[in-house]
């Protein structure tokens, strides 16, 4: 499935290029180079296929529209920049939202939801998160999000047309705020009546009427629409249309390519996939693993001389051979307190789960697949989990990811985080027990009870005996863990 959200992609190749020519030949001789895929690293050393992205002085987009935004990890961008040492100099992103609005289901067992009358599925590598009222954002697994819940999903199309999320953000959007019922989504115009101004967008009817339209309506263009919802009429109106037919706008100019993320549509025959709307030719590439559909890669190439939409790898790598599970129910974080690498258990916040061949074993930083056995006693993990249990009913770790200490990626930069059942809970010192570690405040500590922020008082007053909570802080000089921020999700 050849998606159209590459259109326009590249209107400043032509000064990207003349940039590059001003610069001395050699190893680090600066490259023209379009990016696509999905962000990695963290929200303070953001990398993609490979490349660390400076972004500070980047022009941000959302499906094209100026907005106020971050580019984040798990977010799934089309990019413009130079790249030099091992570093892109971004100057133009584009972040592809592919569904934004409320929930419609969720079911956690085979991995999906839906909103808009889209299919999402989710993987392992999927980043879920909440946004909080300080502008951080809180890691959830899947089972958190509810029918109702206003999300934001970043990601890229599948064969079938329905969405893998890279990245889910549950918004801070109510059923009474104004927002609550302004979506927008993606997707193949199908049962169009130019007269009408209407079509269908998979389940929901669209009215065009009084829309602000951009390119040419047509049956079977893949179409992104913004407007009003009316999920019990199962009808949205439009306030802009933008209707999408061929390649046109996309003049590389021959210049560099570098994607990352998920293969669709491998044909090994011809030896083509398709990645983030992109047909990668990898006939002449260096192929390091083994190709899959689903499998996670990065790509280096270049365009082709007459078809924008086709790049001809010249180095293709298999970093994970599939996303792995996505139907976590829950995660813990913090120190890894015990390992057995050949049992294949880990315990983190005093749990412990098992893995396999296909748990989700990285890092964050720098972003990129780790083995079982590189994990160690000491590393600071977060691990999402599933509800499948062994002979000793222990939950199947879906993932685990090596966290680094420079930055928690949730924008409290320098601090580590525990999540898991508060033990020993003591009020009136206002202490607990977590992840082999007495958690202990001061007067700077910020607590949080169901996405509002509370007193110090109300807070110990509350907080029970095995109630989930999660905490930002480090370790301080008596080896307890001082908490600049807990959060209590029950």
């Amino acid at each position: 499935m050849r998606i159209k959200g590459v259109q326009g992609l590249l209107a400043l190749t032509t000064l990207l290029v003349l940039a590059a020519c001003g610069t001395q030949p050699g190893a680090n001789t600066a490259t023209s180079v379009t990016l696509a895929g999905v962000v990695g690293g963290t929200d303070a050393n953001p990398t993609l296929s490979g490349q660390a992205l400076d972004l500070s002085s980047a022009s941000v987009t959302v499906n094209g529209d100026a907005v106020q935004t971050s580019v984040r990890p798990g977010m799934f961008i089309y990019a413009q920049g130079v790249s030099q040492g091992g570093t892109t100099r971004v100057q133009s992103v584009d972040v592809q939202i592919e569904v934004k609005g409320p929930i419609e289901s969720v079911d956690v067992a085979a991995s999906l939801l839906t909103l808009v009358g889209q299919t999402v599925s989710v993987d392992a590598l999927t980043r879920i998160y909440e946004e909080n009222p300080d502008d951080t954002y809180t890691t959830l697994a899947l089972a958190d999000l509810q029918p109702g819940d206003y999300v934001e999903v970043s990601g890229t199309r599948q064969a079938d047309g329905s969405v893998l999320a890279t990245r889910i953000e549950r918004k801070l959007v109510s059923s009474s705020d104004p927002e609550y019922g302004q979506v927008e989504v993606k997707g193949t115009a199908t049962n169009l009546d130019t007269t009408a101004m209407t079509f269908d967008l998979g389940a929901y009817a669209v009215d065009y009427s009084g829309a602000t339209v951009e390119g040419t309506p047509a049956e079977g263009a893949f179409v992104e629409v913004k407007g009003q919802i009316d999920t019990a009429a199962m009808t949205i109106t439009a306030t802009k249309v933008e209707f999408k037919s061929g390649d046109a706008g996309m003049d590389h100019d021959g210049d560099k390519a570098e994607l990352y993320g998920p293969v669709v549509n491998l044909d090994e025959a011809a030896m083509t996939f398709e990645l983030g709307g992109f047909l990668v030719d990898y006939g002449s590439a260096t192929l390091e693993g083994t190709l899959a559909e689903g499998a996670y890669v990065e790509v280096k190439g270049t365009f082709d001389a007459d078809d924008p939409a086709l790049i001809h790898a010249t180095k293709v790598e298999v970093k994970y051979e599939d996303g792995g599970e996505g139907s976590s129910y829950g995660e813990v974080k913090g120190p890894v307190e015990a390992i057995d690498t050949a049992a294949m258990w880990i315990t983190v916040a005093g749990q412990t789960f098992w893995a396999d061949a296909n748990t989700i074993v990285k890092q964050d930083d720098p972003d990129g697949p780790l083995s079982f056995d590189q994990v160690q006693v000491g590393d600071w993990v977060e691990v999402k989990y599933g509800d499948a249990t062994d002979a000793d009913g222990r939950f199947y770790a879906t993932k685990i990811e090596v966290k680094g200490g420079a930055s928690d990626g949730e924008g409290h930069e320098g601090y580590h985080e525990l999540e898991g059942a508060a033990a020993g809970v003591d009020a009136a010192v206002m202490t607990f027990q977590l992840g082999g570690y007495t958690v202990v405040v001061n007067d700077a500590t910020v607590y949080e009870v169901f996405d509002a922020y509370v007193s110090a008082a109300d807070f110990w007053n509350q907080l029970g005996e095995g109630d989930r909570v999660e905490v930002k802080g480090n370790v301080d000089e008596n080896g307890d863990f001082l908490a600049v921020k807990i959060e209590r999700s029950n």
